[in-house]
C-alpha cells in the first residue's frame, strides 16, 4: 500500500504540473502548501511553499480593487469566475475558482485556487488602451471613476478603508502661458512619470484632465494615505524640469479623502477631494490637506465648491438669464438719454431664479466670473441684434464687468471684437466697473476704457464713494458716469452726512464732466432730494424691480 500510495501522489503531482492553468493550494492560515509549475511561471518568485498568496501572486480583484488574498481570507465560501488582474502585468485578465479542502471532520483545512487566463486578452488590452490618456498613457477619468465606484461599494460592505488623492500642479497656468503649451504638456508628462515611480503595486494613478491627477489607494488608513501624499509632494519637489534652457520648480497640492463605510457615493468623494485640494492651495501650495467632515471651514468651502459645479452646469446648459433694471433721468434736458437700463444676470436652479449674491461669491472665489461676463455680453448682444428697436441712439444699456475679466487680455479682445462686428451700435453700450476694481487695476482699466471709447462705447464707475482715494482717482479715470454708492443714497433725506457725501460726489463729478447715477433709490423723498441736488439719474426699486429682458423691447419701441 505505501508503495502504491507513493506512486499515486507522484502521478497526481505530475498531472497537476501538466495542467495549462496555474493551481495553488493554501492552508487554513493562507500560506501556500502547493503550487504547480504554471503558477510558479506566472509568479515572479522562484518558490512558493510557505509564502502568503499575496506575496506569491499579488492578484487584485478587478471589481473592488482589493488584494485577492484579503478577499480570500474574509470569504470562506466556494467561488468561481472571480475576475483578477496582476498589477505588474495588467494587460492580461484572469478568472479564479476557489474550492474548500475539508478534513474527515468536515473542517476547512485549506483551499485550492485555480487560475484561468481570459481568452479575450487582445480584446481586453484594446479596451484598456481606449481608456488611456494619450499624453501620459495613464488610465483616463472614465476608468478611474469606475474603479473609484468599486472602492466605495467595497468600503460600504466590508471593514476595509481606501483613499483618494486629488492632485493639482501648482501655478501650472503660469508655466503654460509663459513658456507655451509644449512646456505645459512636458511638465504634465514628467510629473506623471515622477508620481508613478513613487507608487506601489496595486495603487492606481490616473490623469483626471488638464493638470489634475487622481490616485486610488486600496486597503489603507488615513495615516498611511497622508504619508503617501507627502512622499509624492517631496518627489515632485526634487524633480528637475527644464524647457528651452529654462529650469522650472514644480510643486503639487494634494487633497486626501478616506473612503470608509460612511462614504456616500463616488460624486461626493470627488467633491470632497476637490475641496481638500483647494484647501491645500489656500494654505500655501505644495501641501497635503486631509478632508474632515467636522471642519467648518471645509464645510463652507464645500458649499462654495457645490456652487462651482452648479455654475459650470448652468453655463453648459444656458441656465442663466438676463433681467433689466430701469435707470430714470432726473434732469429734463435734450442731451439726456431717455431710456437707460442696467443688464443684470440671474441663474436658474431647482425651479428658482437666483440673484447674483447667491452664486457670484463662489464664482469670484474660483475664477468663474470671466465665463459669466462673456455669457452676459454674448447673449445680450445677440438679443439686441434680434430686436432692432433696441439698437437706437436714445437708449443706453449698462453691463457689469468683473475685475477678473479686466485682468485677462483675451477678455479685452473678446469685448473689442463684439463691439467691432457692427451689429450692435457701440454707442448704446456702457460697461460698469466697481471703484475697488478700478483702483486696484488702474493701468489695465484705463487702457480698457480707452479701447472701448475708440469705438464709441461708454464706461461707468460703480459703487463710488467708499474708496479711501476716491476723488483723486476719479480725476484720472476717463469714465463717463459715476454711480453714487447706495450706502449714502438710501437714507440721505434723514442723514445729513450722507446727504453731504452725495452732494460732494455729484458736484465734483459734474466739474470733471461726468454724469451721476444715484443707486438704491427706494423712497420718493430720496428721489425728490436727488432731483433738487441736480443728480442726473436715479436707480432703485422706487419705480419698479428688475424685469425680464423681453420687457425692454416694448418700452423702447
Amino acid at each position: 500500500m505505501p508503495e502504491n500510495a507513493e506512486t499515486t501522489v507522484l502521478d497526481i503531482e505530475w498531472i497537476l504540473n501538466s495542467l495549462g492553468q496555474p493551481l495553488v493550494c493554501v492552508d487554513a492560515t493562507g500560506r501556500i502548501s502547493y503550487a504547480n509549475a504554471a503558477a510558479i511561471e506566472l509568479s515572479d518568485c522562484e518558490y512558493a511553499v510557505g509564502l502568503n498568496l499575496g506575496e506569491f501572486l499579488p492578484f487584485i480583484v478587478e471589481s473592488s480593487e482589493c488584494p485577492f488574498s484579503d478577499v480570500l481570507a474574509q470569504n470562506t465560501e466556494d467561488a468561481s469566475n472571480i475576475e483578477l488582474i496582476l498589477p505588474h502585468n495588467s494587460n492580461n485578465r484572469y478568472t479564479a475558482s476557489v474550492t474548500n479542502i475539508y478534513d474527515d471532520k468536515d473542517a476547512i483545512v485549506g483551499r485550492s485556487v485555480s487560475i484561468f487566463e481570459c481568452s479575450s486578452i487582445a480584446k481586453t488590452h484594446a479596451a484598456v488602451k481606449d481608456h488611456l490618456d494619450p499624453l501620459t498613457e495613464l488610465m483616463g477619468r472614465q476608468e478611474f471613476e469606475r474603479r473609484l465606484e468599486n472602492l466605495v461599494n467595497d468600503a460600504s460592505t466590508s471593514s476595509r478603508t481606501h483613499a483618494l488623492l486629488y492632485i493639482d500642479i501648482d501655478q501650472f497656468k503660469l508655466i503654460n502661458d509663459t513658456s507655451g503649451h509644449g512646456a505645459g504638456d512636458n511638465l504634465i508628462k514628467s510629473i506623471a512619470e515622477c508620481l508613478n515611480a513613487e507608487l506601489f503595486v496595486g495603487d492606481m494613478l490616473c490623469r483626471l484632465g488638464g493638470d489634475e491627477f487622481g490616485v486610488l489607494l486600496s486597503n489603507i488608513d488615513s495615516f498611511e494615505a497622508r504619508s503617501v501624499a507627502n512622499r509624492l509632494i517631496k518627489a515632485v519637489r526634487r524633480m528637475s524640469f527644464s524647457w528651452s534652457g529654462i529650469s522650472h520648480k514644480a510643486s503639487i497640492s494634494i487633497g486626501v479623502v478616506l473612503i470608509d463605510e460612511n462614504t456616500q457615493d463616488r460624486e461626493r468623494v470627488m467633491s470632497q477631494a476637490d475641496v481638500a485640494m483647494y484647501s491645500a492651495k489656500e494654505e500655501g501650495r505644495g501641501r497635503v490637506h486631509m478632508y474632515d467632515t467636522n471642519n467648518k471651514k471645509l464645510s463652507r468651502l464645500h458649499d462654495d465648491m457645490d456652487w462651482v459645479h452648479r455654475i459650470n452646469k448652468a453655463l453648459a446648459e444656458d441656465d442663466f438669464c438676463l433681467v433689466t433694471e430701469r435707470i430714470l433721468p432726473l434732469v429734463d434736458e435734450d442731451n439726456r438719454t431717455t431710456i437707460y437700463n442696467e443688464i443684470l444676470v440671474r441663474m436658474r436652479y431647482n425651479g428658482e431664479m437666483l440673484r447674483p449674491g447667491q452664486f457670484m461669491p463662489a464664482a469670484e472665489r474660483f475664477g468663474l466670473m470671466p465665463q459669466i461676463d462673456r455669457w452676459v455680453i454674448k447673449n445680450f448682444f445677440n438679443y439686441v441684434q434680434r430686436n432692432s428697436d433696441l439698437n437706437t441712439s436714445n437708449v443706453m444699456y449698462s453691463i457689469n464687468i468683473s475685475g477678473q475679466s479686466l485682468c485677462q487680455e483675451s477678455f479685452l479682445e473678446f469685448v473689442y471684437r463684439c463691439l467691432r462686428r457692427g451689429n450692435v451700435n457701440p454707442e448704446i453700450i456702457c460697461f460698469e466697473i466697481t471703484e475697488t476694481v478700478a483702483i486696484t487695476n488702474f493701468a489695465v482699466v484705463t487702457r480698457f476704457i480707452h479701447r472701448v471709447h475708440e469705438l464709441g462705447g461708454k464706461f461707468a464707475l460703480d459703487d463710488f464713494g467708499t474708496g479711501m482715494s476716491s476723488f483723486g482717482y476719479l480725476q484720472e479715470l476717463p469714465v463717463d458716469f459715476v454711480k453714487i454708492d447706495g450706502l449714502f443714497v438710501h437714507d440721505m433725506d434723514k442723514n445729513p452726512v450722507h446727504e453731504a457725501m452725495v452732494r460732494s460726489i455729484n458736484d465734483i463729478s459734474h466739474v470733471l464732466g461726468k454724469r451721476t447715477i444715484a443707486e438704491f433709490v427706494e423712497r420718493q423723498e430720496v428721489f425728490d432730494q436727488l432731483q433738487s441736488l441736480g443728480v442726473d439719474y436715479a436707480q432703485g426699486y422706487l419705480h419698479g424691480r428688475p424685469k425680464d429682458l423681453v420687457d425692454i423691447a416694448a418700452v423702447s419701441a
